[in-house]
């Protein structure tokens, strides 16, 4: 990570290795989240995601940013599996294969990627954060009105 002091060339090895704990140890769980209402649990990975990279923005030192990667880890890695079985069970047979790659097509960009490379790493970080927290209002609305509907 460019700019975060006491970091040399371990440091990016350092950063993807504690997203790849928090990944598998947020992972091994999704079997368990299905027992949750999806529809919180997709809210709740969408506001604590976006907190991540905001949270990456502030952080002033290797250990720190060590700490938020594998809770970015640790929060993400559910994301796919949840959003996927809660598509699934929404949309009909016949059309699931479209609105996956759907899907897939439009969460890339969705990720961040595109605002944080072409700012140097930490300067996207805010702006990927904050883009991802507007999602947060825009998905409680919809999908707990669709949860209100069908009740």
């Amino acid at each position: 990570m460019r700019g975060t002091p006491g970091s040399d060339a371990s440091a990016p090895g350092l950063l993807w290795g504690a997203l790849g704990v928090g990944a598998f140890i947020g992972a091994s769980p999704v079997n368990q989240l299905r027992d949750l209402p999806q529809r919180h649990v997709l809210i709740a990975i969408i506001g604590l995601w976006a907190m991540c990279p905001i949270a990456l923005a502030h952080v002033g030192d290797l250990t720190s940013a060590v700490i938020v990667f594998g809770l970015g880890g640790l929060v993400g890695a559910p994301f796919t599996p949840v959003a996927y079985s809660f598509l699934q069970s929404r949309v009909e047979p016949e059309e699931q294969q479209q609105v996956v790659t759907l899907w897939t097509t439009g969460s890339t960009p969705a990720a961040g990627v595109p605002l944080i490379e072409p700012a140097e790493s930490t300067r996207g970080l805010r702006p990927s954060g904050a883009l991802t927290m507007l999602l947060l209002p825009i998905a409680a609305l919809t999908v707990l009105r669709e949860g209100q509907a069908e009740e």
